[in-house]
């Protein structure tokens, strides 16, 4: 018998959308090609350069992250090319097997998952390929749960004269990016992580150094050509090559417009907040958090990974707070499957779920009789959410 209302997500994608956006999801279905929807349209559009600090237009792309990431590489590269690819994650990596897909060359550095990126590995590798043209990076690494700095990435690229390519499907809405001010010069996101909604829908952006490499790429790209989305968002009456989904347009309108009530400081001050809050009450309770010995700036405030306590396989907490409670948190992926636990804390996440989300974990840690007296995790949440 279930023993909990709805089941909650707290895992680091796709993260649970909250009613206003579900409700803006069922208004009724617009045509694509109508001033009425183009409205709309350019409204969400000029609400993103708002979300990531851009005078550049942000491009709506119909696919997923993943599809955005190609779209990247196929736009901005050319047959012959060659980039140098930070693989500190699975995803960080990702970039590196598309451009392998595309024919290109794929330098990878960095890829040991259980440390921080070396920028001195990184450096010494741009060196030794002076011919490669981009640096690609993943900004928030949900494999690790690691966050890197990209103007410290973009810095070393642009000093070897190469553009930066990042990765911020789960970073965006929940970690500050300055995109004028970052140096990346091709930035993805995604709609199912800090922005709140369901999967199928992806942003890019591009710097001028960006588009120049757009415009001189001979890459085959025809669905997710930048170019053709560009000339049609910043149309008089913005709309996009294909048939748009209107109704991800609805939720993701709605989802900036509720960062926008929030403030832009305090949205990504709740995400700090709040992750503080995760890692203190998993420390509390003797769990370790993965990976071990990075700077604590390093640590994600999308996402924490945490090993099992001993006595527990990761399956058995997992299954355990979803089957209990019905809280729904992530297991490792690639190599660190069976020996991490995700729990995404972004997007639709407040310090009440913080809260909810240590007792739970203590209340099913009783059950198993591996916490003798509760209260430890709880009370270091509860600290940490109110420093």
């Amino acid at each position: 018998m279930k023993r909990f209302g709805e089941a909650v997500l707290y895992t680091p994608g796709p993260t649970s959308v909250p009613s206003r956006i579900l409700n803006a999801y069922s208004r009724p279905v617009l045509h694509h090609r109508t001033p009425i929807f183009s409205a709309i349209l350019g409204s969400f559009l000029n609400k993103a350069q708002w979300l990531l600090n851009t005078q550049q237009p942000v491009l709506p792309v119909h696919t997923t992250g993943r599809g955005a990431m190609e779209a990247a590489i196929s736009n901005l590269l050319s047959p012959g090319d060659a980039i140098v690819a930070l693989c500190n994650g699975k995803f960080a990596k990702m970039f590196a097997d598309i451009a392998g897909r595309y024919g290109l060359t794929a330098h990878c550095v960095c890829t040991e998952w259980d440390k921080m990126p070396d920028l001195a590995e990184l450096e010494a590798a741009l060196a030794a390929h002076p011919q490669a043209k981009a640096v690609t990076m993943c900004h928030n690494e949900s494999t690790t749960a690691v966050t890197i700095d990209i103007k410290a990435v973009s810095s070393l690229a642009k000093a070897h004269g190469m553009l930066t390519i990042v990765d911020a499907v789960s970073s965006v809405g929940c970690i500050r990016i300055d995109f004028d001010d970052c140096g990346a010069d091709a930035l993805v996101t995604a709609s199912q992580k800090g922005l709140m909604c369901t999967t199928g829908m992806a942003l890019v952006v591009l710097s001028e150094t960006g588009w120049k490499a757009c415009e001189n790429s001979t890459l085959p790209k025809y669905y997710t050509n930048f170019k053709d989305i560009r000339k049609n968002v910043l149309a008089a009456n913005p709309e996009t090559p294909g048939s748009t989904p209107v109704t991800e347009i609805y939720g993701l309108d709605e989802a900036v417009s509720m960062m926008q009530e929030e403030g832009r400081d305090a949205l990504f001050a709740r995400h700090a907040r709040v992750a503080r809050a995760v890692r203190a009450m998993l420390r509390a309770l003797g769990m370790e958090l993965y990976p071990l010995n990075i700077p604590e700036e390093a640590r994600s405030n999308s996402l924490t990974a945490f090993a099992p306590l001993e006595g527990l396989t990761a399956s058995e907490i997992k299954n355990g707070l979803q089957e209990r409670f019905g809280l729904s948190i992530a297991g490792g992926i690639g190599e660190l499957k069976g020996k991490v636990l995700r729990i995404g804390h972004m997007g639709h996440f407040y310090d009440r779920d913080a809260l909810t989300l240590a007792a739970c974990l203590e209340a099913f840690l009783k059950e198993k009789g591996l916490l003798r007296q509760p209260g430890a995790g709880v009370a270091a949440c509860m600290d940490a959410l109110l420093r």
